[in-house]
């Protein structure tokens, strides 16, 4: 996909790990401005190598890892990471989530400052438990819509919810009360977004959320496999 000047070109992949899919995430870079990625299953200490997977781009992301205490807390797997444009640069700014499920940034626009929030939200386990930590995360997303009063809002990821799954009227209604739209689904139709490892299931659970004005600049939504 060719860049032109006045567009940014934005990529959202879940990876699940960084270290498998480098030359896919250098690719990625060359034909996009920012490149969100979930799943990167890095350690803190290994985040650094983000910023070597493109010479033309910086990198933000957290580890879904807790080194704060004598004995590792949480999995590798998991994790989310923003890598943007060099030549772009003075023009974000990074919001500290401390939430290794959103990592987000604030891009300067002509059209004013945008959000650019990315995110892998919490799996449908089936118990309380995983509901509850979906509608944390999606407060979570609410609180930073709020603190950083961006004029336009910009959410893509994995959303882990499908239309009639057990999340989707959660993630419906924290769109609809952040007058946010759900892009994908107005240009896209029947796509997957998943595939098992046993490739027995698949289904459409990866999203991209944006404010209204934004929605009516948007020129293309592409998903690749």
């Amino acid at each position: 996909m060719a860049r032109q000047s006045n567009n940014v070109n934005i990529c959202t992949f879940n990876c699940r790990s960084v270290k498998n899919c480098q030359p896919v995430i250098a690719e990625l870079c060359s034909m996009h401005d920012v490149v969100l990625l979930q799943e990167h299953w890095l350690l803190p200490a290994e985040l650094p190598m983000l910023n070597n997977i493109h010479s033309d781009f910086h990198s933000y992301g957290l580890s879904a890892v807790d080194l704060s205490v004598d004995i590792l807390i949480g999995r590798p797997f998991g994790g989310t990471a923003i890598l943007f444009r060099k030549s772009i640069a003075d023009k974000v700014h990074v919001c500290h989530t401390d939430v290794s499920g959103i990592t987000a940034i604030v891009l300067d626009t002509d059209m004013g400052p945008l959000l650019l929030a990315n995110v892998c939200m919490p799996t449908n386990y089936g118990d309380s438990e995983s509901l509850e930590l979906y509608v944390d995360c999606l407060s979570r997303l609410h609180a930073l819509i709020i603190d950083t009063n961006t004029a336009h809002v910009i959410i893509p990821g994995d959303f882990n919810c499908s239309v009639g799954s057990r999340f989707f009227d959660e993630f419906s209604n924290f769109a609809l009360e952040n007058n946010l739209i759900i892009s994908d689904m107005l240009h896209l139709s029947d796509v997957v977004t998943y595939v098992s490892d046993n490739f027995t299931k698949s289904s459409w659970i990866d999203h991209v959320l944006c404010s209204v004005a934004l929605n009516n600049l948007i020129s293309d939504i592409m998903c690749f496999r």
